[in-house]
């Protein structure tokens, strides 16, 4: 130690370093990456009585052998959710709250933590009244969830997001719905809009939204402890970004014909002028699924399916013996558990099924 220094100082600086050392050294990211080397099959579909085909635009399991499919724009409410056992997908709408003889009610979005703890959102229409609609599942049966507050909404619930049983967000026309755990909470994000995707990087809450009536805006709003804000904006001309968006830890990415990205700044704020490509498609990406940082799905039209698996994107063929997957399919509801990867072809009624 060098004349004159004091030994508490010295002890002081090698604290000090340490300190920073580890502040600032990034967590190990253990998680494996998803794989790409699939093979696909056609799940086997019950119809029963009923001349519908299936057509999910949603997908959530508790495994890869207890999996529940929504499809809100069915023709026919008996086709709006689906079970597959492990075995093949069946109807599951009778004896529960959407076949009651108490208005017409559909689920457009799915999900869960576990085999007994499964949430259908929708609307509800009785006697020409529209209404935010909630059913949860206990392993047992469906009932009707929706509280009196969330009942008051005029609205259909399109989209969910959720990290644990115990804080679920929910988006649909003008609103997003929080669920702590005990009770919902409604939040006006803005008027004439609909919330289609809800994000968040364990941090900072995004929602991606867009005006249908004539507008042609995509629209990104972040929350701020009491409600939502308006960050960022594009219109489809323009086309920065779109709705669907998935947040990393700092970065926010949209899928649109292609997929977009710009960076998470300090304090949530978005670099609003920084949007650039990551890689261009010919058409438009309907769904994305994230299992995991490292094991993302989106999918679209015209037999559109990606993977990321925490490096690089990559287009995904799926090849079926005997079958030719028709090209112009519209690909929609999409699930992984990481081993096994469901996705809804609504277009010819057909669950492809990965292992």
């Amino acid at each position: 130690m060098a004349k004159g220094n004091s030994p508490h100082l010295y002890f002081i600086f090698i604290a000090l370093a340490l300190l920073n050392c580890n502040t600032t050294e990034p967590p190990i990211d253990n998680t494996p990456p998803g794989k790409r080397d699939y093979v696909w099959s056609i799940d086997s579909v019950d119809y029963g009585n009923l001349p519908g085909i299936i057509q999910l635009e949603s997908i959530w399991g508790s495994s890869a052998t207890n999996v529940w499919g929504a499809n809100g724009d069915a023709p026919d409410v008996r086709d709006c959710l689906w079970n597959y056992d492990g075995v093949k997908w069946s109807r599951a709408t009778e004896g529960t709250p959407i076949t009651e003889f108490t208005g017409n009610k559909v689920v457009y979005v799915l999900w869960g933590t576990a085999q007994n703890n499964v949430w259908a959102f929708g609307r509800k229409i009785n006697q020409n009244v529209l209404s935010a609609f909630i059913m949860h599942y206990d392993g047992n049966q469906w009932t009707d969830a929706t509280p009196t507050n969330v009942a008051a909404l005029g609205a259909n619930l399109y989209c969910a997001y959720a990290t644990e049983e115990n804080n679920i967000w929910v988006g649909g026309y003008e609103f997003a719905l929080h669920y702590d755990g005990s009770k919902w909470d409604t939040y006006k994000v803005a008027d004439s809009i609909i919330v289609g995707s809800i994000t968040s990087n364990g941090k900072y809450l995004f929602v991606g939204a867009y005006n249908p009536w004539g507008k042609n805006i995509q629209l990104i709003y972040m929350f701020l402890t009491e409600g939502f804000e308006l960050i960022d904006q594009t219109t489809d001309q323009e086309l920065k970004f779109v709705g669907l968006l998935w947040a990393t830890s700092g970065e926010l990415i949209s899928f649109l014909n292609g997929v977009s990205a710009t960076e998470i700044q300090e304090h949530g704020v978005i670099n609003t002028a920084g949007w650039h490509r990551i890689f261009t498609t010919n058409t438009f990406f309907s769904e994305r699924y994230v299992q995991s940082n490292k094991n993302v799905f989106a999918v679209g039209q015209w037999n559109l399916v990606y993977h990321f698996n925490g490096t690089d994107w990559a287009k995904i063929n799926i090849n079926v013996s005997t079958h030719t997957v028709d090209p112009y399919a519209l690909f929609w509801g999409i699930w992984t558990d990481g081993n096994e990867v469901f996705i809804s072809d609504t277009q010819s009624g057909i669950i492809y099924h990965g292992k």
